[in-house]
């Protein structure tokens, strides 16, 4: 039997690899949205096609060596590529390269960063750090950063880890907000995207209030952003400061 053999270019590619019943079965594959399939964190949104890069599956990507589909069926019970593929991504090895994994750890680190900046306060201050002396803090700090685990897992740890170098604190304000009712239509939906909702309701006037949570470093930029929307004819009172 003649073996289709036409090598596959992997540039920006990964392959994840997977044995099964002693035979070797690889899929080419997007490294960042299959380490996120892996680590659970893909949006639902996104299919098993869309994480492939071919659709084939291969004995030997970098030879472009494909797996015969009797060896598929006698292996998988199915010769259909995305039920085999889903079976690979699951079970297989995702392989990426030395760039690759540089890439991830920038990203997170990135990623760290800026939710640093936007959800938490120089508690001295009551101000936001700005992005500069987070990253500079964390390179005095030393703070390991892990690329296949969620920033947001890793946060209390590296703030632990930043009160060594600068005052910091995660904080979250709660506030009570009432729009006017000309208002309301595109102010309501605006709040509901950028805070926590806890409570609200509509008052017999048309004015809507309601209770709403928020990171304390996103409250100036909150606040600036509803006046903006109701032409500074919103009320806001800040009822609580929590300190997490």
């Amino acid at each position: 039997m003649l073996r289709d053999t036409r090598r596959v270019d992997l540039t920006g590619k990964s392959v994840i690899r997977a044995k099964v019943q002693g035979n070797r079965f690889e899929i080419i594959v997007n490294p960042e949205l299959a380490l996120k399939y892996k680590m659970n964190l893909l949006e639902d949104s996104i299919s098993i096609n869309e994480i492939l890069e071919t659709d084939e599956i291969f004995q030997n990507a970098n030879k472009g060596e494909k797996a015969p589909d009797e060896l598929l069926i006698t292996c998988f019970e199915t010769k259909d590529t995305l039920d085999v593929a889903k079976i690979i991504l699951e079970k297989g090895e995702l392989n990426l390269t030395a760039e690759q994994r540089q890439e991830f750890f920038e990203k997170k680190r990135k990623q760290i960063i800026n939710m640093l900046v936007k959800t938490c306060i120089n508690p001295q201050t009551r101000t936001p750090h700005p992005a500069t002396r987070i990253e500079n803090a964390m390179k005095e700090a030393k703070v390991m950063i892990n690329p296949a685990i969620s920033a947001e897992s890793q946060l209390k740890d590296i703030i632990k880890e930043l009160r060594r170098i600068i005052p910091i604190s995660m904080e979250t304000v709660k506030m009570a907000v009432k729009i006017p009712p000309e208002f309301t239509g595109k102010a309501y939906g605006e709040v509901k995207r950028t805070a926590d909702i806890e409570k609200d309701e509509w008052q017999n006037d048309g004015h809507w209030i309601a209770v709403v949570s928020i990171a304390a470093g996103l409250q100036g930029e909150f606040i600036d952003h509803v006046q903006s929307m109701t032409k500074g004819h919103a009320e806001i009172k800040i009822l609580e400061r929590i300190r997490l």
